[in-house]
Formats: C-alpha cells, structure tokens, sequence
C-alpha cells in the first residue's frame, strides 16, 4: 500500500509540473495582450523577451514547423516584409520544435540561400500557441502597436501590398482604438 501512495503522489507531482490544471485562456481579436514573456529565443540580442519590449511596432507572429514545407518556403517572403517595413513591424518566428532541430534547418537554410538568418525565433513554445490556438501551420497573428491583438491569417495574406495598406491605415485604426498615435511608434 505505501508503495502505491508514494507512487500515485510522484504522478500527481508530474502532471502539475507540466501544467496540469494550468489552462491558458486564448487570446480574442481585439483583446489587449498581457506582458507575454517570450523564452527560449534564437537569433535576438537575448534569450528572452517580453511582448511589451515591441511596443510601437506591429508584430507579425509567424507560427511554423521544420516538417512544414509552407511554412518553409515562406521564409523568404516573411524576411523581405521585415526587412522593407523594419520601421514598423517586427517579425517574431514560433515553433514547437526544440533548439536541436531548428538550428539544423536553418544552416541548411542559409545555405541553401545564400543569406544570414535574421529573424528571431522562439523555440519549444507552449505558451504562444495557447493564446493564439490554430489548426495549421504556417499561420501569422498580427499585433497592433499597442499590444492588442487584431487579426490571424493564413501565408495568403502575408504579402507586401497588404502590409503596406495595413501599415497605412494603421494611425486612424489606432486613434479610432482610443490610443494616442504618438506616444506608440518608436523613431
């Protein structure tokens, strides 16, 4: 009997370390977003971030795998919108997959393209992917300067006209929001 009251207190101890009981609500359109911290970062000046470190800025998460070939043969699409529109979008990567198999990807990647990585990535998420569930990958969650959540796509929207359109009339989206404009774009 003691045997099996020690072993039935080990299994309760695991499932409430891996969360158990610990439901994240998702995250609606037009929801202000909480302070989210980003862990396990690659390709950034850190290895964490918080969501209101890109404050100012639209960020476009981009929700991947390494045995999505969409999702791939995005990568050069979501690198050219950052790079044209690094002003005001910042480009997040998020995957599931551990640091040990996306780092094989991406050397095969720059490789294969000629480039440096640039974009950050968070690797082994959890979090990001309860707040903003989806049923397929690629998908991109679009956040608005202030923090607040305002649309998922699919990669058929992630395209420069609509980002240049969307970036456009992102000022009167914002003040119609109840923000002031000003105090949200970083020069």
């Amino acid at each position: 009997m003691h045997k099996k009251t020690i072993l039935l207190v080990l299994a309760l101890l695991c499932l409430a370390a891996s969360g158990f009981g610990q439901k994240i609500k998702p995250i609606y359109i037009d929801d202000p977003l909480p302070n989210i911290s980003f862990g396990k970062m690659l390709f950034y000046k850190d290895t964490t971030a918080h969501l209101f470190d890109f404050t100012g800025k639209v960020i476009l998460l981009d929700f991947w795998f390494t045995g999505c070939p969409v999702c791939i043969e995005m990568f050069p699409k979501v690198d050219s919108l950052q790079k044209k529109f690094s002003k005001h979008l910042q480009v997040i990567m998020v995957t599931r997959d551990s640091r040990e198999k996306v780092l094989p990807l991406i050397k095969t990647w720059e490789e294969r393209h000629h480039t440096k990585w640039s974009l950050p990535i968070i690797v082994s998420d959890t979090l990001l992917h309860q707040y903003f569930p989806h049923h397929a990958e690629p998908n991109y969650v679009w956040l608005a300067p202030e923090n607040r959540f305002v649309a998922q796509t699919s990669y058929f929207f992630i395209r420069k006209d609509i980002m240049e359109s969307y970036l456009h009339h992102l000022p009167d989206e914002i003040y119609n929001s109840g923000y002031s404009v000003d105090s949200l774009y970083k020069n």
